[in-house]
């Protein structure tokens, strides 16, 4: 199984390379200075994540800059950061509610995003 690799800013991210025999994104890491992140490894099966979602670590991002922002760091940018990271899981969580309404949540099937609409904020 063959493995695209690539590093940016101090990370290296590994995945699988898409193949027409292995056609869906699956599983991966990302290494970080002193952390490594595994990757949701196939679909969740019994309600069970087996590594991270994309969503898992947003989220993470966001809480370590409201703790900047609960201290003497505090700044405009952090909360735009902040904003913007909210915003990506705003629409991550679009997308998931897409999947579901369309019965391909948890699958392989690709949802229909033809139809357009924005996430209600």
């Amino acid at each position: 199984m063959a493995e695209d690799s690539k590093v940016t800013k101090g990370v290296r991210s590994t995945f699988v390379e898409l193949t027409e025999e292995q056609p869906n994104p699956t599983g991966g890491v990302s290494e970080l200075v002193n952390s490594t992140i595994n990757w949701q490894n196939g679909i969740v099966e019994d309600g069970v994540q087996n590594g991270a979602f994309v969503e898992d670590v947003i989220q993470a991002a966001v809480e370590r800059l409201q703790y900047f922002q609960n201290s003497k760091f505090n700044c405009r940018e952090n909360s735009v950061a902040i904003t913007k990271l909210e915003e990506a899981l705003m629409w991550l969580d679009y997308r998931t509610k897409k999947r579901v309404s369309q019965g391909v949540e948890n699958t392989y099937e690709v949802h229909d995003a033809s139809q357009n609409g924005s996430p209600k904020t």
